[in-house]
């Protein structure tokens, strides 16, 4: 049979192991309070927008495959468009990317904040 001071022990025990798990949930509270993202929300911040700018690239790489073809079929060469489609191409592909980075990357953070409350 126990005695009292065997009972007082086996609580104080007890006692001590939830104040330790008490301690450790306070941590983690803390630690979530301070970086609310999980880790699926960094990949969706990370890839929404990297998804959206291959995608908006390939798009982009097949409209420019199309005006040089109907360049050369409208008899101009190659040669005579390339210096000024390059430009252009380069000036509208950097905006494009640009619009396309920058809304991806409000609608994933759109999503994370709507996910959060």
């Amino acid at each position: 049979m126990s005695t009292p001071t065997d009972m007082h022990t086996a609580a104080d025990t007890i006692v001590t192991r939830l104040q330790a798990v008490d301690t450790a949930v306070t941590a983690l509270k803390a630690r979530r309070e301070r970086d609310p993202e999980t880790l699926g929300d960094k990949i969706l911040l990370f890839a929404l927008p990297t998804i959206a700018g291959v995608a908006i690239g390939r798009i982009m790489q097949s409209v420019w495959s199309g005006v040089e073809r109907r360049c050369i079929a409208g008899g101009k060469t190659k040669a005579t468009t390339s210096l000024i489609a390059s430009l252009s191409r380069t000036a509208i592909s950097a905006a494009v990317a640009a619009v396309t980075n920058q809304l991806s990357s409000m609608a994933a953070q759109a999503i994370v904040n709507k996910h959060h409350h």
